[in-house]
């Protein structure tokens, strides 16, 4: 905290200088109250069943479509691994080499290379 006396005049012009921007944007909304031009007429009146079919059956149908397009390919598969049980299936290592397991055993770096590569001993 500081004892300098011009602080609080800092403090509140600070404050002004923030509001200013929310209070022009808050007085600018003005003619957005206005009503509609007299030669635009009455709103036609929505029928129940279309009101309906907008605010209710479309979103609930699209939740419902995008609910099945997420569980369909996991329904669709066979067997699934059930917790507690050993795993029967191939291992799996994601981001390894795509021929699988048996391909980065084929593909272990000799004493040699690794030495090259660099490592502990600072060698790059």
């Amino acid at each position: 905290m500081s004892n300098h006396p011009h602080t609080p005049f800092v403090r509140h012009a600070g404050w002004a200088l923030a509001l200013t921007p929310a209070a022009l944007l808050l007085a600018s909304g003005g003619p957005a109250l206005a009503s509609a031009p007299g030669q635009w007429g009455p709103e036609p009146a929505v029928p129940p069943l279309d009101a309906l079919l907008v605010y209710l059956l479309i979103p609930v149908g699209l939740f419902v479509l995008i609910t099945l397009l997420v569980y369909i390919p996991s329904m669709a598969r066979g067997a699934k691994h059930q917790p507690g049980h050993a795993w029967r299936n191939e291992p799996e290592w994601f981001g390894g080499p795509r021929a699988g397991v048996e391909a980065a055993d084929e593909n272990q770096p000799t004493a040699e290379q690794a030495e090259e590569r660099g490592g502990a001993s600072a060698r790059w």
